[in-house]
């Protein structure tokens, strides 16, 4: 079709040659008869208009399907990868391949495809035709194309070249940006927010500095093939038309060259994105393996030795070999970094052994169907991963045939089936990414009954209570040990006396089994591994007596938080799924997309983005000048070409070469001009475009960081949804700045300029032109709404969705749910092949009947100008110049209307983008004072109440009142809900107390200042945290040590760095990696044990030497032996006479030390004093410590 549309071109200028003809031959001879062949113009028109819309509607509706096949096709294929592939990927680079790189390729294969080729077409048969007519000149003017196939190839290895380092350089931004929002609280409280500016814009300077040079080089070398088509024209034009047919092919050359940056960009992003659907996994997720018809549950490890394929020069297992009977319960017990959690990721496969075999049954582990083989293990992991949906949905993930019944029985075996009966829609009450207001309790145990639901042979359980309080895990531990019955069960545990009743203890040290037995043969060993570790742990006490708790109080509280979050965001009906549009901002109660189809703010959004651009205003106005210059040289052109009507019908041969050698040098020097001007035109708005794209992620990526917290708590704030933001949106403003401006400008400019000169020549030809011009007009119109509702939000929602699921990706493997995620981002991200199939043929119309219109013109004007010219009212020279001139605005007016649907998406984006950036959070950074007296350490609440901003029907304080005195270490514990962690988080100034009124508003006072007078910069300067997931970036050991603090004045030193990690227990595993400090940790210290990842967090809080230490359940995550030199690190930091510490803990065996206990119910204080004073006192603490020595 879009050979059909090309080969129109020549044809239609060699019947115009023969209206030339006709025309010529009136002036010589007063004879009129040119209907025939404007009756031929008209026949084109049609044929045009008919195969136009078959090219259009096919090149569209290929491309936009294309790009949803390979779209789902790469997802689909990302997950189908192997663990091994992910631990080297990072999900921002994944997210930009599925945004960005698919949306390339789209415009790669779409109307910039079939404009190429009717170019080439154009270009092929004006050869035919020219060498038809006059082969010896034809021959001569064959010389232009040599220099274009040079630009070719030049052009392309420049834009391939410079694509792919920007391309590359924009996904590790995007990889940052991704990190640090998914850990922001971190972010927050080790002040890293420049920190993580720096990197992310480093990366952006790479793909600025690439982005100039790209836009420079395909300037300079299209301005060099017109230059040489300008110059070719000057010395062919007056030998007619025959060679005007080749001349206008060696113009379409150089249209057909201005789309091979978009082919280039195309083939870029096609090179990344298809080695990823091509690649097959080493260990592959299709059918094909062995399945055991009855599958029993033995598991066996022969001799293993395993290294992690990021880390091969670090052995994790030596030589280990166990074997585990059907239906046994087995606990693998050891130091962090022993191989535990290894040995769990084998028997799912994550990873295949270097040395040695795994049998299942008495089989290869590698000859097992993967996909069958894990649908008959359930695992339940430290941190468990619920997604967005329902209740029932997040249990069904594990059987997505289960039917409601066997969901309910699920829960009831997992002890969750009361708390999801009271929440407001039962097993349909939409939880939100993470498990929203639900407790570590709660969330779990929706993760056991995940696990059952899917009746597996072998139960995996890696450390499954560890990160719960002790109510939480009395719980948990009862619904474990209902799953355990009829099953292999192989459990990973720091805390020794979850494992006391398994058949069978199996001790690891350094990747080898060192002891196995049952608690008391192990026991009975003197001197042995486990008697020492358990000993350590303190698990060989007797519990002491006490009452029974419930954790019914906890779901009723979190019940409500939840009927809370419903009201605020609305009800949703069961199959409801979350979108952009079911949410509203906190800012000012308008959603995102709200803000942006609001049409009045179109041209606030454009003045942002002018404004946004003004640091580079002399190059815009330099780079402005060269486009009215470059426009006003195309626009002269009609005129100088035209002349040549003048020149035909001279007899006198001395006077015509005389005119036409003037003319030559006219039209020589105009091409210099021309490649002059593209060349610099492409530096400066080159310049302009790369330095806006660059400030706008930048400024942008700065205002999300420096948001408040409780503006991340809201869903549509999300880390998939902003990082999608910086993704997708921002890339889209380049459609209204840099080369796109320039052009538009020069075409502008010509547009004006032709009318002009038209309008001169002759109004009334300029005004039958010019009737046409409302339909283009309309397709303008109508491209400006097109896509509106696709495009770049279907792109945000989904990176949101791909954020989601290729953060949990282990998880997912496990669950075996790769097809269920793969079809509901099919359905909820991707547009629907009916709509791609309407808006395609639309689109097809209008555009179709914009390409044919011209012949329909051609025929109207040259009609009307033959009456004109009878009348003696025009001249053959004034009606093609006006003709001419009309036509050159015509073909430029389509590229505005082309440009409009970009425009429009841009501004969308924009209207999106400048809703973040200009919004002011509730929290500035910076705002307050920065006292100059030292800090001394003492916090002071008073009166204090709070309510989530999300949860605002929710009392968490409700008045609570303490103080803490300088230098002392307090412990805050109670039941979970009661208000411990929130306490923390205060301190901090993540948010602020929640005001009654202004008698009654309470407060927190640091050193005798309200807290609300400081700002929380200087806050958390002096507070040093540690939390209970350490949320590592991905940079090196020592970097993250000193993480937050290499912008000081006195940034650490690698001696104080090195200091810190020893009182952390941490130096000894450093020093025995390879790089030492300059270890990477990978994305999310992905390369590091729990155990290994909390000692570096809590180096990092020591480092930074804090007059108040805020522990939240610090030691959760190690095993005991380094829980015990932690722990005696930590009391050794909280002794220090000049520093306070606030401490959550569950385990209270690990406050004991603290000068006072502080006891919390429902927000309050109920008791405080010394461990000793509460323990006779027999009150709160007594019972809540009793709980603890049970479990």
């Amino acid at each position: 079709m879009s050979c059909g549309v090309g080969s129109s071109m020549p044809v239609t200028f060699l019947i115009f040659s023969d209206l030339v003809n006709d025309f010529l031959e009136i002036v010589l001879t007063g004879k009129f008869d040119v209907l025939p062949i404007i009756h031929k113009f008209a026949i084109i028109g049609a044929v045009t208009f008919f195969v136009g819309f078959l090219q259009m509607f096919c090149l569209q509706l290929n491309a936009k399907l294309q790009s949803r096949k390979i779209r789902l096709l790469l997802y689909r294929q990302i997950l189908a990868q192997d663990v091994a592939w992910f631990d080297e990927q990072n999900v921002g680079s994944l997210i930009t391949k599925l945004t960005e790189g698919v949306e390339k390729i789209e415009t790669g294969i779409g109307e910039k495809l079939g404009i190429f080729v009717q170019c080439i077409i154009v270009f092929i048969s004006g050869l035919i035709i020219g060498f038809t007519k006059n082969w010896r000149l034809s021959l001569v003017a064959c010389a232009i194309f040599p220099p274009i196939v040079i630009g070719f190839g030049i052009l392309s290895y420049i834009v391939r070249k410079y694509t792919t380092k920007t391309q590359t350089a924009y996904e590790r931004a995007n990889s940052i940006a991704s990190e640090a929002l998914g850990a922001i609280r971190t972010i927050f409280a080790f002040e890293g927010q420049k920190t993580e500016l720096k990197r992310y814009s480093s990366e952006l300077d790479e793909a600025e500095k690439y982005g100039i040079k790209m836009s420079t080089s395909v300037s300079g070398v299209l301005g060099m093939s017109e230059a040489f088509a300008y110059i070719l024209i000057s010395v062919t034009f007056y030998y007619g038309m025959v060679v005007f047919t080749m001349l206008i092919g060696a113009i379409t050359i150089g249209q057909a060259l201005s789309q091979l940056d978009s082919f280039n960009i195309a083939i870029t992003s096609a090179s990344e994105i298809f080695p990823i659907i091509d690649r097959i996994p080493p260990i592959g997720k299709q059918e094909g393996g062995t399945v055991l018809e009855q599958f029993r549950g033995d598991i066996k490890f022969e001799n293993i030795y395993f290294s992690y394929p990021t880390r091969k020069s670090v052995q994790v297992l030596n030589g280990l070999s166990l074997s585990i009977q059907a239906g046994q319960t087995v606990a693998i017990v050891g130091a962090s970094g022993s191989g535990k959690s290894t040995v769990i990721q084998l028997i799912q496969r994550f990873y295949d052994a270097n040395d040695g075999q795994i049998l299942i049954d008495g089989v290869d582990i590698r000859e097992l169907d993967l996909v069958w083989f894990r649908e008959q293990l359930g695992v339940v992991s430290q941190e468990p991963v619920l997604f967005a949906g329902t209740v029932a949905e997040n249990i069904r993930l594990g059987s997505l045939n289960a039917t409601n019944e066997e969901v309910e029985e699920a829960a009831k075996m997992a002890l969750v089936h009361e708390f999801v009966s009271k929440l407001p829609e039962g097993y349909n009450t939409f939880i939100a990414e993470g498990g929203g207001a639900m407790s570590g309790g709660q969330k779990q145990r929706l993760a056991i009954a995940r696990a059952l639901i899917r009746k597996p042979r072998i139960l995996l359980l890696d450390e499954a209570t560890s990160a719960l309080d002790t109510r939480s895990e009395k719980y948990v531990q009862r619904a474990l040990d209902n799953a355990k019955i009829g099953r292999t069960v192989v459990m990973v545990a720091h805390r020794l006396s979850t494992v006391r009743d398994a058949d069978s203890i199996i001790v690891v040290n350094k990747g080898r089994v060192v002891e196995v037995g049952n608690h008391n043969q192990l026991m009975a060993l003197k001197d042995g591994v486990y008697a020492k570790l358990v000993k350590i742990s303190g698990a060989d006490k007797t519990p002491q007596g006490g009452s029974e708790e419930s954790e019914e109080e906890d779901d009723d509280f979190v019940a409500k938080a939840i009927i809370s979050q419903e009201e605020i965001h609305g009800r949703r009906n069961t199959n409801a799924k979350p979108t952009l549009d079911d949410v509203s901002s906190a800012s000012d109660g308008k959603t995102i997309d709200d803000f942006a189809l609001i049409k009045d703010e179109d041209l606030k959004a454009s003045s942002e983005i002018l404004r946004m651009n003004a640091p580079e205003m002399s190059y815009m106005i330099m780079g402005l000048i060269i486009s009215l210059i470059s426009g006003g040289v195309q626009a002269s052109f009609t005129i100088l070409i035209t002349e040549i009507y003048n020149i035909f019908p001279l007899m006198d041969n001395k006077v015509k070469l005389q005119r036409t050698s003037v003319l030559s040098g006219v039209l020589a020097a105009m091409g210099i001009v021309r490649f002059l001007c593209l060349l610099g035109g492409g530096y400066l708005w080159g310049v302009a475009g790369a330095r806006l794209t660059k400030r706008c992620r930048v400024i942008l990526f700065n205002a999300i960081l420096n948001q408040e917290v409780g503006w991340f708590d809201s869903s549509e704030n999300q880390p998939g949804t902003l990082t999608g933001c910086l993704a997708a949106d921002v890339p889209t403003l380049q459609n209204i700045s840099g080369r796109r401006l320039a052009s538009l400008l020069e075409v502008l400019t010509l547009i004006i300029i032709s009318l002009i000169i038209a309008f001169v020549y002759s109004w009334q030809i300029a005004l039958v032109a010019l009737a046409y011009f409302p339909v283009l007009i309309v397709v303008g119109a109508f491209n400006m709404t097109q896509y509106t509702n696709d495009g770049s939000k279907a792109n945000v929602k989904g990176a949101g969705l791909a954020f989601e699921s290729l953060s949990a990706a282990k998880t997912i493997f496990s669950l075996g749910a790769e097809a269920h995620f793969v079809q509901r981002y099919e359905l909820e991200a991707l547009p629907l092949n009916k709509k791609i199939l309407l808006s395609s043929a639309a689109y097809a119309v209008f555009s179709a009947l914009a390409n044919s219109l011209s012949a329909f013109q051609v025929a109207g004007v040259f009609y009307a100008g033959g009456n004109l010219m009878e009348s003696k009212s025009v001249t053959l020279v004034g009606i093609f110049r006006a003709y001419s001139a009309i036509s050159f605005a015509a073909q430029q007016l389509g590229y505005v209307a082309a440009f409009a649907p970009d425009s429009r998406k841009a501004k969308e984006a924009a209207g999106r983008i400048f809703a973040i950036i200009n919004r002011v959070p509730d929290l500035q950074p910076d705002e307050g004072d920065f006292p100059t007296v030292p800090f001394k350490g003492s916090v002071s609440f008073n009166n204090v109440h709070f309510r989530y901003p999300t949860r605002k029907k929710i009392k968490v304080l409700q008045g609570f009142t303490y103080a803490v005195k300088a230098g002392t270490s307090v412990a805050l514990v109670g039941q979970s809900g009661c208000g411990k962690s929130t306490v923390l988080q205060l301190v901090q100034r993540f948010y602020d107390p929640t005001q009654r009124s202004a008698a009654t508003s309470g407060a927190i006072y640091l050193d005798g200042m309200n807290m609300r007078d400081l700002a929380p910069t200087w806050i958390r300067r002096h507070i040093g945290v540690v939390s209970q997931e350490p949320n590592l970036l991905d940079l090196t050991i020592g970097e993250n040590i000193a993480y937050g603090l290499t912008f000081d004045e006195d940034p650490p030193s690698m001696e104080q760095i090195i200091e810190a990690a020893k009182q952390a227990n941490a130096h000894n595993f450093i020093a025995n990696m390879p790089q030492g400090y300059d270890t990477p940790v990978g994305p999310r210290g992905s390369r590091l044990s729990g155990g290994q990842k909390q000692r570096i967090a809590i180096a990092r809080a020591l480092v930074r030497k804090p007059r108040l230490l805020v522990l939240d359940e610090a030691t959760a995550a190690l095993d005991n032996e380094s829980e015990r030199v932690v722990q005696a690190a930590l009391d050794e930091a909280m002794r220090r006479g000049d520093r306070t510490t606030l401490v959550v803990a569950h385990r209270l065996t690990t406050v004991e030390n603290c000068d006072c206990i502080v006891v919390l119910e429902n927000g309050r204080c109920v008791e405080s004093g010394s461990p000793a004073t509460l323990m006779e006192a027999r009150g709160a603490y007594y019972s809540l410590h009793n709980i603890n020595a049970k479990t």
